[in-house]
């Protein structure tokens, strides 16, 4: 695989990412080339901007508010929000940012209300700033993310790890927008199928490590050299070569997040 390997989305804050080093050490020799880290809360995102300040050929730098981060305040909202106006120029992204949906507490009414009104103050700041957003929205959250981001005029986001319906995926993508792929598109029926409906022009590939996975990735902690498997699973699902899909994607993530070869 020649071509230029990024994963779009690995929080490497994550007490699991202690030995940042050898982890890059291990992707560069695996042919990843880059890296976006998003934060999901004001710490989060101090420990990503100092990872990109230590690595900045590497790692890129998103700021973000996760929204089942439920212990965070309003007074963190705007700590982020003012950090993102701070940081516009070495920031790659606003992300992650969302919708509720996981866990008790993201199906009560009032941390749903509350979460859209955060995500409405991101995605016009994302628009104010023409930064790229990233998208928590898992299933039919995703059609009310989209809704929200559109009515904010937001130029360019990404609704990573997509697992909506096919009627919002196809919406989603009319908007203009990118949809992300986990390594789960290696053995899940799910993911095959967004595999093959998502145009190559407006595909995307990450990790979200640490999570773990199933599959043939079972007990492995998870890390950017499985972004290759993800690459290759595409390839063999659309009948495409593997170095088509890893330079469409990796222009794909060049373009949205800016990052330099």
């Amino acid at each position: 695989m020649r071509d230029m390997i990024i994963d779009s989305h690995i929080h490497l804050d994550a007490d699991q990412y202690a030995d940042v080093g050898g982890l890059i050490k291990r992707a560069r020799e695996a042919g990843v080339n880059a890296v976006v880290a998003p934060g999901i809360s004001p710490s989060s995102n101090r420990r990503v901007m100092e990872l990109a300040a230590k690595h900045p050929d590497f790692v890129h730098a998103a700021i973000g508010f996760h929204p089942e981060r439920f212990e965070l305040t309003d007074d963190d909202v705007t700590a982020t929000l003012s950090m993102i106006g701070t940081h516009r120029d070495h920031i790659c992204a606003i992300g992650e940012v969302g919708l509720p949906y996981y866990g008790d507490r993201g199906c009560r009414e009032d941390v749903i209300a509350r979460g859209r009104k955060i995500l409405e103050r991101f995605a016009h700041l994302a628009s104010e700033l023409d930064l790229t957003l990233i998208l928590h929205c898992p299933h039919q959250t995703a059609a009310e993310a989209l809704k929200i981001i559109q009515a904010a005029k937001v130029r360019r986001a990404v609704f990573h790890w997509h697992k909506s319906d096919e009627g919002t995926t196809r919406a989603i993508l009319e908007g203009g927008y990118f949809v992300s792929l986990t390594p789960e598109v290696v053995y899940r029926d799910r993911d095959e199928a967004l595999a093959r409906m998502v145009p190559l022009d407006q595909m995307m590939v990450e990790t979200d490590g640490p999570w773990p996975y199933g599959g043939p990735f079972e007990g492995k902690p998870t890390e950017p050299n499985f972004i290759a498997d993800v690459i290759s699973a595409i390839a063999r699902i659309r009948g495409s070569a593997i170095d088509a899909i890893a330079e469409a994607v990796a222009t794909n993530a060049k373009t949205l997040f800016g990052i330099a070869v």
